[in-house]
């Protein structure tokens, strides 16, 4: 898949790209282009996948482990954090704009006027018992919201917006009008935010 930024980023930067941390399973954290908030990263496997659903429900379950891990990280510094997926099914991209599955780990101040506004344009979304039961619940394209650690939603990504997290946190934090990470890459709080968790987790494993 050389045709995904993605890709292409852990191929041809290996040992020198932004990665924060690599799990056992082949996970990454790494702060995003279009930070929109210092904290701001995505969790996501080295492995070319579409979406989260399309991980195998035993595999799933060991990601959704380690995707609280890195909420937990995210939180000790810089508050409520939502995670946040746009999962394309066989090359729908619905409500995403990139076919390299990531979860979005946002640090926002009200994770309840997330949900609110997914529902306000999706209705009440399915509540799933945890991540793992994405594969179960999705039958095309999808959004999936967890706005606090055992809450967790599905929603089909007809009527969504592209990049609708990114709009609703932005318009959290008072700049609606910066969501786009194309035009908005906000490089500083990117690189703030790799300084940052990457000590957090040089001190834990030194602790």
């Amino acid at each position: 898949m050389m045709d995904c930024q993605f890709c292409t980023e852990f191929t041809a930067r290996e040992g020198t790209t932004r990665i924060i941390t690599k799990t056992a399973g082949g996970w990454v954290l790494l702060p995003t282009i279009g930070s929109l908030t210092p904290g701001y990263c995505l969790f996501m496997p080295l492995q070319h996948l579409d979406a989260a659903a399309d991980v195998t429900p035993a595999d799933l379950e060991r990601v959704a482990e380690e995707t609280e891990q890195m909420r937990k990280l995210i939180q000790a510094r810089y508050g409520p954090v939502v995670l946040a997926e746009h999962g394309p099914r066989d090359c729908e991209l619905g409500a995403s704009c990139c076919s390299h599955c990531h979860l979005h780990l946002i640090p926002v101040p009200d994770p309840d006027q997330i949900t609110a506004a997914y529902e306000k344009t999706g209705g009440p979304g399915l509540r799933l018992t945890s991540m793992a039961a994405l594969p179960e619940a999705a039958e095309g394209s999808y959004l999936y919201l967890s706005p606090r650690p055992g809450e967790h939603y599905y929603w089909p990504s007809a009527g969504f917006a592209r990049q609708f997290v990114r709009r609703v946190c932005a318009d959290q934090h008072g700049i609606g009008d910066f969501y786009d990470w194309r035009d908005h890459p906000f490089t500083e709080n990117r690189d703030r935010t790799f300084a940052e968790l990457s000590a957090d987790l040089h001190l834990a494993d030194a602790a």
